[in-house]
């Protein structure tokens, strides 16, 4: 198991406040995942991931930004 570096439980902090529905979490391995803690949340997939908390931040933010596309274009 590898110890997570101070302020990680911040960064995720951030992140959770920053796209409400998901829970983050580290991997035993050092990844990053967040999974939607409820089914009525935004996007598509229940659990996306990232090697850090940037890459996650950024896949988060394409799961939201496919998601509101669709609404979209659904509207149109």
């Amino acid at each position: 198991m590898i110890p997570e570096p101070a302020g990680n439980a911040e960064i995720a902090g951030q992140i959770e406040r920053a796209y409400p529905g998901y829970h983050v979490w580290i991997s035993d391995t050092g990844w990053w995942y967040a999974t939607r803690t409820h089914t009525g949340g935004r996007g598509q997939s229940a659990t996306v991931h990232g090697p850090g908390p940037g890459e996650l931040s950024g896949a988060l933010a394409e799961e939201e930004a496919d998601t509101t596309g669709r609404a979209m274009a659904g509207a149109w």
